[in-house]
């Protein structure tokens, strides 16, 4: 049997319990739920008995080996991540805020701990995106990142164009479907996006960037209906995309709303689904599509990461400092830009 704590039984931390609990595959089948630190109780839930406020008590016991944080925020999750790691436990994560604050720290104490730090899902959701940059591009050379990362806005630039709805209705749909929060400001603005290509940019050109480093963050709250009509006069949808590329020996790393033409496959990218494309100089272009949230897609990525633990089949990705003058802004002569008929300019993707 292996043991296993999840900090924070919410959304993903339930999915989580649901994933495990029908897997039958070795080895997440021989793994066992030992503790779950919560604040709130789940008397009717099959493991409710598990639960604990005390995380000294999980930290103390030997026989837990991987600490599952899905508690969300940058405070405690951190606190209780480093925690883990110095403790001698693995630890997985689906929490980009900590990933992307203190993402580099926690990589290091893991290092030296022999332990790994995981967190696949804090980025894509369900769709395995890290493992394979990682795994699979080691003798290319990676030359772009690209993707629709958050699946609330691509929710509403959807309905926007399908239904021609005004961002405010379709944003309220979002919400009523729960693909929105009440505060939707970090996925309207391209927060959340920009966190993520930092993510995913850093472990592409194995450099610790930031979030906070990124020069130009645009979300889609300027889109409007008008915007959508014009843009489909011209065989466009618009997307709001994060893009990290090769630039010489530097990179320009952006987020903001693109004209994408009918003929490229992130155009067919609707609803609350995510796409990632990863260019290599030998590869070209491969992408990835799938659910970018929700419970069990977010969970199963989780304990892809739980597996990768236990099994020994994975190695925390320590990346290299990131030079203060490595990320460039958006340079709008060497970008792309198409005018529509209302005067406004957009970025074109391709």
């Amino acid at each position: 049997m292996i043991n296993i704590a999840i900090l924070g039984f919410g959304t993903v931390g339930g999915g989580v319990y649901e994933v495990i609990s029908r897997c039958k595959k070795k080895p997440l089948s021989d793994v066992n739920i030992k503790y779950i630190l919560d604040l709130r109780s789940f008397p009717e839930h099959p493991i409710g008995d598990r639960v604990t406020q005390d995380i000294d008590k999980i930290l103390s016991d030997d026989s837990v080996s991987v600490v599952v944080e899905t508690m969300g925020g940058d405070g405690v999750a951190y606190k209780f991540s480093l925690a883990a790691l110095k403790a001698g436990k693995n630890v997985v994560t689906s929490n980009k805020a900590v990933v992307d604050k203190f993402g580099k720290e926690l990589e290091a104490v893991a290092a030296e701990n022999g332990v790994v730090y995981l967190y696949e899902a804090s980025v894509g959701g369900g769709i395995p995106i890290i493992a394979p940059i990682n795994n699979c591009f080691k003798a290319d050379d990676i030359t772009r990142v690209a993707g629709i990362l958050n699946g609330t806005t691509n929710y509403i630039l959807t309905h926007m164009q399908s239904e021609g709805k005004s961002l405010e209705e379709a944003l309220a749909s979002a919400q009523k479907l729960g693909y929105a929060e009440a505060d939707p400001h970090a996925d309207l603005a391209g927060l959340d996006s920009a966190r993520k290509i930092a993510i995913l940019s850093g472990i592409a050109f194995d450099k610790y960037i930031s979030f906070e480093s990124i020069p130009y963050v645009e979300g889609i709250e300027g889109v409007t209906s008008e915007d959508i009509a014009l843009a489909e006069q011209l065989g466009c949808v618009i997307r709001l995309i994060a893009v990290a590329e090769k630039v010489g020996d530097k990179a320009r790393i952006l987020v903001a709303p693109h004209l994408v033409g009918n003929g490229s496959l992130f155009s067919a990218i609707r609803e609350a689904f995510n796409a990632v494309s990863v260019t290599g100089s030998a590869v070209g272009e491969v992408v990835f599509y799938g659910q970018g949230a929700g419970s069990l897609p977010t969970a199963a990525a989780v304990c892809g990461d739980i597996e990768r633990a236990i099994s020994g089949s994975a190695k925390t990705v320590t990346r290299n400092d990131c030079e203060p003058d490595f990320i460039i802004g958006a340079d709008p002569e060497a970008e792309r830009f198409i005018t529509l008929a209302n005067g406004k300019k957009y970025r074109y993707f391709e």
